[in-house]
């Protein structure tokens, strides 16, 4: 057996888009401040042994990964995406980190969580359900019911692997993560969800293997024996000052983007030289006075945003404690403790009801 290895299996490069479904047409906001290229020097820089490429719903940024990381001996390129797993009114429920597979069809993800599952299965992937117990309502968790802060044991129980350490999750919703992996015996790995350059290595799983099919086989064996197989996980969750140095490099790249997009309405015949395929209809659809108006007020928007993140951090831990506790509540009642908080063993079963909620 190979020597173990630090692998970050959680990273986002500029080629991540979030859709924006509120305004007109298909605009969409980039999601990090890192390139490819960027992505592999810093996971070099910071003694990983691997790294892998997960962006959202896309695969756009794989080739460029694949061709910086193939120049470099000591370090293992892993391909990934975070599927966003839609209803079926088209709402984001769940992010499903998979690895394995270099397409995954558009349509399959409005599909029934099974159905969407067993594609997976059929296709030999390693699919992990992405920070859980995720309590913003920007972004989709699966692990609970919004409704009823309710832990979904049956759904987590079918992933058979979830992410308990989230390099933008408070430490509080890591722990309560790791506490449901130990109660229902499931391997859990560890990912930076790195979206600016300071966030890449600050998280990584300790995995097996000289190249990327090797360390995904070890990750198929932990999953089908988590018992036999120990993964071992090192990080920490998420602070105010990561979020404040997430939000400057995304300004800084919205202000590139602008700057870029200017450039193209001013130089309509050099747009076949200077064309990117991912950026495209980012903004190009857009008036250039609205994007010069843009440009100049960014300065002020980001002074107006570190004032109110200093405001919005706290007020944001005290609204999520009630959440919080709601969903301990429900971890208490699956322990089956009893008045004398002594552990009482009880079965739980797995309803099939709560995997056909889409």
């Amino acid at each position: 057996m190979s020597e173990m290895i630090k692998a970050d299996l959680h990273s986002h490069t500029h080629y991540s888009l979030l859709r924006i479904p509120r305004l007109r047409g298909d605009h969409f906001f980039q999601d990090s401040a890192i390139s490819p290229k960027l992505l592999v020097k810093l996971a070099r820089h910071k003694k990983l042994g691997a790294i892998a490429i997960t962006d959202h719903d896309n695969m756009n940024g794989v080739n460029s990964f694949l061709h910086y990381a193939s120049k470099y001996k000591d370090i293992i390129p892993i391909v990934g995406q975070e599927v966003t797993k839609y209803d079926r009114k088209g709402r984001g429920w769940a992010h499903v980190l998979t690895y394995g597979l270099r397409k995954i069809p558009w349509e399959i993800r409005f599909k029934p969580l099974p159905e969407f599952l067993e594609y997976l299965d059929d296709n030999n992937a390693v699919y992990v359900l992405a920070h859980p117990f995720d309590l913003s309502q920007s972004a989709p968790a699966g692990g609970y019911d919004r409704k009823t802060y309710k832990i979904k044991f049956s759904v987590l129980k079918r992933f058979g692997m979830i992410e308990v350490v989230n390099g933008l999750q408070p430490k509080r919703h890591n722990y309560l993560a790791q506490i449901i992996a130990r109660e229902l015996d499931l391997p859990g790995i560890a990912g930076g969800d790195n979206h600016q350059p300071k966030m890449v290595g600050r998280c990584y799983t300790y995995v097996n293997g000289f190249n990327e099919e090797e360390i995904l086989e070890f990750l198929r064996k932990v999953k089908k024996s988590p018992s036999r197989i120990n993964l071992k996980t090192f990080g920490t969750g998420s602070h105010y000052k990561i979020w404040s140095d997430w939000f400057t490099y995304l300004l800084q790249h919205l202000e590139h983007n602008i700057r870029f997009d200017i450039y193209r309405h001013l130089n309509i015949q050099k747009q076949l030289n200077i064309k990117d395929p991912v950026y495209d209809r980012l903004f190009f659809d857009t008036p250039m006075l609205p994007k010069i108006l843009i440009q100049a007020a960014l300065p002020y928007f980001y002074w107006g945003l570190q004032a109110g993140l200093k405001i919005w951090a706290p007020r944001m831990e005290q609204r999520t404690t009630k959440k919080e506790l709601y969903l301990f509540r429900s971890l208490i009642d699956y322990q089956g403790l009893n008045e004398n908080h002594q552990y009482s063993p009880s079965e739980l079963s797995y309803p099939d009801e709560e995997l056909l909620l889409l």
